[in-house]
């Protein structure tokens, strides 16, 4: 258990420290494409996901819907307090998150037997 927390504080730590980051990127007047967000946030949760499937013994898809459901909650709910609203872009976004999770633990568990 204490493995799985240690491997979940990787996207509860970047939900909070990359909105800082890109907040003062964008106070120096640059701007980034919302793509950008996606991408980082798919390629986070999927080293998170082969982290993950590393340390798993089996059913890595089975871990990796679990943590990026969790992570996809967390995310919910911070944007539900902050924004209030709910959109088709945002299922789609958080549906995204926890595909690339459980495809990160799937190619973990994978590469940990090979």
């Amino acid at each position: 258990m204490k493995k799985y927390i240690k491997i979940a504080v990787i996207p509860l730590s970047s939900i909070i420290i990359l909105p800082i980051i890109f907040s003062i990127i964008n106070l120096f007047k640059i701007s980034i494409h919302p793509v950008f967000y996606l991408l980082t946030m798919i390629i986070i949760m999927f080293v998170t996901g082969i982290l993950l499937g590393l340390v798993t013994n089996e059913r890595g898809y089975q871990k990796g819907l679990l943590v990026g459901l969790g992570s996809s909650i967390v995310m919910f709910l911070i944007g539900l307090i902050i924004d209030n609203s709910l959109s088709l872009y945002m299922i789609i976004y958080y549906m995204i998150i926890i595909a690339s999770t459980t495809l990160g633990a799937m190619i973990g568990v994978n590469k940990k037997k090979g």
